[in-house]
């Protein structure tokens, strides 16, 4: 696992959204081949979703580099839970290169976004994970995400 120093100088905050854009397409067509794999992908939904997040919670969009390459990205989102009556943080994407798994990012990244919202005063974290991504799986658990949703699908 890095220390939160080198991840920190590893995590850079997206400043603008649109020069962005090929770098998490690219990353998105990754992700989505793994996580959804009966899914299309389409790159007008795909900007108009990330367009809408970003201008929702722009410093909760970061790129992962090491080397002067971009290898990642992560984007954090605050919510509000009326039931709980609680602020809250949601790993919307986590995603590395394929070169890069494996490595002890993942398991910092998700210490970095610990940090970021108990900073911003969330009483928890969730995470939605997809069940055709085992590796996934185990580095929420890992990092002490229970599972407490199920999500079940079925096909006509």
């Amino acid at each position: 696992v890095h220390s939160d120093s080198y991840i920190d100088k590893l995590t850079k905050q997206i400043n603008n959204i649109n020069e962005a854009l090929s770098i998490l397409w690219e990353f998105d067509n990754d992700h989505q081949r793994i996580n959804f794999p009966k899914d299309s992908q389409n790159y007008d939904e795909f900007k108009k979703r990330i367009l809408k997040e970003y201008e929702e919670e722009p410093e909760g969009f970061f790129l992962i580099y090491d080397g002067g390459k971009v290898i990642g990205q992560l984007f954090l989102k605050i919510r509000f839970n009326l039931y709980r009556n609680k602020k809250y943080g949601e790993v919307r994407n986590i995603h590395l290169s394929p070169e890069n798994r494996g490595k002890g990012y993942g398991i910092s990244l998700l210490e970095f976004a610990d940090k970021y919202f108990k900073n911003k005063g969330c009483g928890y974290a969730l995470a939605g994970v997809s069940n055709f991504n085992p590796a996934s799986n185990t580095l929420f658990e890992k990092s002490g995400y229970e599972r407490t949703r199920i999500i079940l699908e079925k096909k006509y």
